[in-house]
């Protein structure tokens, strides 16, 4: 009798350390991936920007389609180049992808192109100062002296921060310029050396 009781106590006493062991493990494994989740978690939440109310995002409707007549708004947004607040995504009247960058005040400050594919607004901003998009080089010998020239002759005093070829547009060269009223402009150059058109960017802080 004595030899069945030791017996019973034995295997009572096995019994418990493995349950013991197996909720020491399943802690374990519960504190292993509570850090890897939420870390997950924080980068699916990053990828997707901050909805705007509906009051903000008709303000910022409404100052796109100011710059832009005509336009049809495809998305607005929080964010965006050149650090301004929100920008629009908007579609011209030819089919033309733009994304249109407003102020705090809601006005338009700048309308870019939309250099994404097929205009997706989902997808991200690259643009900024000093930052080249991958299919534009830098110009180099006489044609950057040529743009250069046309650029300086229609903006007397300006200073050149950096000329380059053009991906985005018909023309097929651009200089990225401050002018002497303190505009950060891009000038688009054609190929016959003749300013066709110029961009306004919000000026660097």
């Amino acid at each position: 009798m004595l030899n069945t009781f030791r017996k019973l106590a034995m295997t009572v006493a096995a019994l418990a350390a493995l349950a013991l062991g197996g909720s020491a493990l399943a802690g374990a494994a519960d504190k292993t991936s509570s850090p890897g989740s939420n870390a997950a978690q924080t980068r699916d939440k990053g990828r997707d920007r901050e909805p705007l109310s509906s009051s903000v995002a008709a303000k910022v409707k409404a100052a796109a389609l100011a710059k832009v007549p005509g336009a049809t708004v495809v998305q607005t947004e929080a964010g965006g180049p050149y650090g301004t607040p929100y920008h629009a995504h908007v579609k011209t009247s030819d089919g033309t992808r733009k994304v249109v960058l407003v102020d705090s005040a809601f006005k338009a400050t700048a309308v870019q192109a939309d250099k994404r594919r097929g205009g997706d607004p989902r997808g991200d901003h690259r643009g900024g100062p000093g930052g080249r998009h991958g299919d534009e080089k830098p110009l180099t010998g006489d044609i950057k002296t040529k743009v250069e020239a046309a650029v300086k002759a229609k903006y007397p005093g300006a200073t050149i921060e950096r000329t380059e070829t053009n991906g985005d547009s018909a023309a097929p060269y651009e200089s990225h310029i401050k002018t002497s009223a303190g505009k950060e402009l891009e000038v688009l150059v054609g190929k016959d050396f003749k300013v066709l058109d110029a961009r306004e960017h919000p000026a660097r802080p």
